[in-house]
């Protein structure tokens, strides 16, 4: 495989370690992991990573990660090279380890099976049949398992039915015709009764009939002579090497290498916050991350007065405008030391720093704010008045008019994404990035940050408790209550509450009829909800933008004139799905979407694309936004 050319943020989100990306070519690899990212291309590791460290200490602290890294850039070294008047540049010839997988291919003439070493870069190979050299290609299955683990497709095990087998015959992957797996068949050259078709391989039985504690039918149906359970081989091939495996009890199932339950990438946010010090120290803070003033800069130095007077070397002259005390707090800042409580790693998960970074925003959120990073304006509040009637149920609008968002990877699942899985997830999603987690100069995680604009609001708190408090909104929302228990989902207790299923609601319809006004498209806006203790707000931003920000239509649609029109019709809308009546009755009683987690809600009417939604398109219900009964915009 040639070099493949990814963007920094990909390899935050879709493409991160363990994650498999397809070239144009059509050949798959899979990233490496974390350990192997910033070396050249002798393998030697670099020196200095003051130019990748991103300032975002908050995050930091709660991820409880030495450092936050930019995903290396490429810079081809021969570019760099030449007389004596050649431009100097570090860290060049940078690359992010890729390995071949799936590593089985078959020939396109014989349809022979053919396996190659992860670290082989041409698909071109031998054939044992055909007595010549071939560009093979490669298999399109992949098993995969819920702990994180993915293998080749054990093909000479299933074909003989038994996954001790120690026949070395040559196989083959033929198709009778056909679309379904029924007509894919794996031969042998053993000859003993060795053709199997790969029926059932991708099968899993669903949460209603699931009997045998989520048995998939690979698992059950491989060793067809023993009829013993087939067990995860428990590979971790992104590690970089086929030796790198783990026991492992799990059930596993084939997955098309592209599929998109193969990786589930793991990210945390938190939007860059002012803190609570002068603009001096504001400012200050900036040009430390200008002049590549990092934390592993200032920790060679023990005593403050080292680092205060590194920092004054360093930085232009103008640093000589502000007084000592504010140098300080700069540093303590930038260092770390200016935390909030003190967490344990294994207390950590994702739902609880979720929760600490979105207290600190929504407290600074509602406030004007005007620095580099963030720039708040209020728009408005009940006590400006409105002609609009929707804007009774409102208690503030704030346009953002700049923001800084940094998204780092924390971990990833595969088959399903396990949000609940409890304190260690953060710690479980580390030990997949990293093959050696715990070496020191391993704690850091990747990440990467945007800049963007948004639409702050927050509802009357009031007028949403005395909504819930009614006796008909409470029997509509326990038979939601009831699907979950049903399920033995964990859902988060927080989120379970009718004004934050109708907050949801109210920012997917929002966001659909801002795309027709904006200038972004739906896929490009996101939400940010806060609706923890006495929250219940929503920001509504893009973050496409570069270090100067974006373009400035939506905040442009966050002036009262024409935000609470856009709200008005926005609901309007939400009156009348196209799939009603049956999107507003099977919302009403059995419920819909993945576990029957949505009430009212489906693609017709309040789906975002995957990008805009936090919460998977998942907890919507237009019910308690317009029902002529319950719904929240028709009480007095």
């Amino acid at each position: 495989m040639r070099d493949l050319p990814l963007r920094r943020g990909q390899l935050v989100t879709t493409f991160g370690p363990g994650a498999l990306v397809i070239s144009p070519e059509g050949e798959s690899a899979m990233i490496g992991s974390l350990d192997k990212w910033f070396y050249d291309k002798n393998e030697n590791r670099i020196k200095s990573f003051e130019e990748f460290e991103i300032q975002e200490p908050r995050l930091r602290s709660l991820l409880r990660v030495k450092k936050l890294l930019l995903p290396p850039d490429f810079r081809p070294g021969y570019q760099y090279k030449g007389g004596g008047n050649a431009i100097t540049q570090t860290n060049t010839d940078l690359y992010i380890p890729l390995l071949r997988f799936p590593t089985w291919h078959y020939c396109p003439v014989c349809k022979t099976l053919h396996q190659t070493s992860m670290a082989s870069r041409t698909s071109w190979l031998d054939c044992k049949e055909c007595k010549k050299q071939r560009k093979m290609i490669q298999v399109p299955f992949v098993i995969v398992c819920e702990h994180g683990h993915i293998s080749d497709f054990p093909w000479r095990e299933w074909v003989h039915g038994d996954e001790k087998t120690n026949c070395e015959g040559l196989m083959k992957l033929v198709s009778t015709g056909g679309a379904t797996l029924d007509s894919l068949k794996v031969k042998c050259s053993c000859g003993k009764d060795t053709e199997r078709s790969l029926k059932g391989i991708m099968s899993r039985k669903t949460t209603e009939d699931m009997d045998d504690s989520g048995i998939s039918e690979l698992s059950k149906i491989l060793n067809r002579k023993t009829n013993e359970l087939y067990r995860c081989p428990g590979k971790k091939p992104w590690y970089g090497s086929e030796k790198d495996i783990e026991d492992c009890s799990g059930f596993p199932i084939a997955a098309l290498k592209n599929s998109i339950n193969v990786y589930f990438p793991n990210t945390i946010s938190a939007i860059h916050l002012p803190g609570e010090h002068n603009i001096e120290v504001e400012n200050l803070i900036d040009m430390f991350e200008k002049y590549g003033i990092t934390s592993l800069w200032l920790n060679d130095f023990e005593k403050l007065e080292e680092k205060m007077k590194i920092a004054k070397k360093l930085c232009p002259p103008e640093i000589s405008e502000y007084s000592d005390s504010d140098i300080e707090l700069a540093i303590l800042y930038i260092e770390g030391a200016i935390e909030e409580d003190e967490v344990l790693p294994e207390q950590v998960n994702t739902r609880k720093a979720e929760i600490e970074l979105r207290k600190k925003e929504f407290e600074t959120l509602i406030k004007d704010v005007d620095t580099k990073n963030l720039k708040v304006r209020k728009e408005w509040n009940p006590s400006d008045g409105s002609d609009y009637e929707v804007s009774i149920n409102f208690n503030l609008i704030n346009r953002v008019t700049k923001l800084k968002e940094t998204i780092a990877l924390i971990g990833f699942d595969r088959l399903s994404t396990h949000e609940d899985e409890g304190k260690n997830q953060i710690v479980k999603g580390k030990r997949l990035l990293f093959k050696d987690p715990d070496l020191l100069e391993n704690n850091w995680l990747p990440a990467y940050k945007v800049y963007g604009e948004g639409i702050f609001f927050t509802l009357s708190l009031e007028k949403l408790i005395s909504w819930e408090e009614r006796s008909d909104v409470s029997r509509y929302f326990n038979k939601l209550i009831t699907r979950i228990e049903k399920k033995g989902a964990n859902v988060d207790d927080t989120l379970l509450k009718p004004r934050n299923i109708l907050l949801h609601t109210l920012s997917h319809i929002i966001i659909d009829e801002l795309a027709l006004t904006c200038g972004y498209n739906s896929a490009s806006l996101r939400e940010r909800m806060y609706f923890n203790d006495n929250q219940c707000g929503v920001l509504i931003y893009t973050s496409s933008g570069d270090v100067d920000g974006t373009f400035g239509g939506l905040v442009r649609m966050g002036k009262k004139e024409r935000f609470f029109p856009v709200v008005e019709k926005a609901i309007d809308k939400a009156r009348w799905c196209s799939s009603d009546p049956v999107c507003s009755e099977i919302g009403k009683t059995s419920g819909q979407g993945v576990n029957n987690f949505n009430g009212a809600a489906c693609h017709s009417c309040s789906y975002l694309p995957e990008t805009s939604c936090e919460l998977g398109n998942l907890f919507l219900d237009r019910t308690l936004l317009i029902d002529p009964k319950i719904g929240f915009f028709n009480i007095d």
